[in-house]
């Protein structure tokens, strides 16, 4: 076997920004971090040249001249293949995000953009994402939601949210070891290990956002309960 053949096929991305400036910044970032990049500026753009499998990831402007980055995604993901997608825009609003997020498998990050955490999201929707159809066959319901795992989103209420990876990795403990008191050093060490910077304040953060999306009542919390100078508990009912 040739030695070019053992090398590891690069990924390959489809960027759309409409904004000169960020797009070729963007596109000199991502080559420099070992992917293959073809940037456009507009969706027509792109779908011109789309073809199946041709793309490993898409990340795509919200706002664009002409069709959106939504619909974009919309058109593409119906009429051609599933594939990973990364939204990127200044926009804050939450329906707009909650629309991304129905997308299935995607992410969501606003501008302006750090480098490093844009890079970690592209890692992450390239090593875990997996067909909308099959993904969301995983899931597990909790209290008023549905975990999504292989999407890392969490359905309530027909709105979607994006969980991080540390906010899955400290859920699946809680729902590892429920029914016992658990420590917000012992969460920190299984899921953060030796990560610094890391206090017990992220925990106590993750917990009113889980409170949030799986409580009847997340002012009188019944699955997640804290232990004044102990800890939490997760508690779930026999039906879930």
């Amino acid at each position: 076997m040739k030695r070019n053949e053992l090398r590891k096929k690069k990924a390959r991305i489809a960027l759309v920004e409409d904004h000169d400036d960020i797009r070729e910044l963007l596109q000199l970032q991502l080559i420099n971090a070992n992917y293959e990049v073809d940037a456009f500026f507009s969706a027509e753009q792109l779908l011109k040249s789309f073809e199946r499998g041709k793309y490993d990831l898409l990340i795509l402007d919200v706002m664009l001249p002409g069709k959106n980055g939504i619909s974009l995604a919309q058109e593409i993901l119906q009429k051609y293949a599933q594939v990973p997608i990364l939204f990127i825009s200044a926009l804050r609003q939450s329906d707009k995000i909650s629309e991304a997020y129905k997308l299935g498998a995607v992410d969501y990050i606003v501008k302006p953009l750090e480098i490093e955490i844009l890079l970690l999201k592209i890692r992450n929707l390239l090593e875990h994402f997996k067909p909308q159809q099959s993904a969301e066959k995983n899931f597990q319901k909790v209290g008023r939601g549905l975990i999504f795992w292989d999407l890392l989103q969490v359905k309530r209420d027909d709105e979607y949210y994006l969980l991080s990876p540390r906010e899955a990795g400290v859920l699946k403990f809680f729902l590892k070891n429920k029914g016992r008191i658990i420590t917000r050093q012992e969460i920190l060490d299984q899921v953060w290990g030796d990560a610094p910077l890391v206090s017990g304040r992220n925990i106590d953060n993750y917990v009113v956002k889980f409170r949030k999306l799986f409580e009847e009542d997340p002012a009188h919390p019944q699955i997640f309960i804290t232990y004044p100078r102990r800890g939490y508990a997760c508690f779930l009912p026999e039906t879930d």
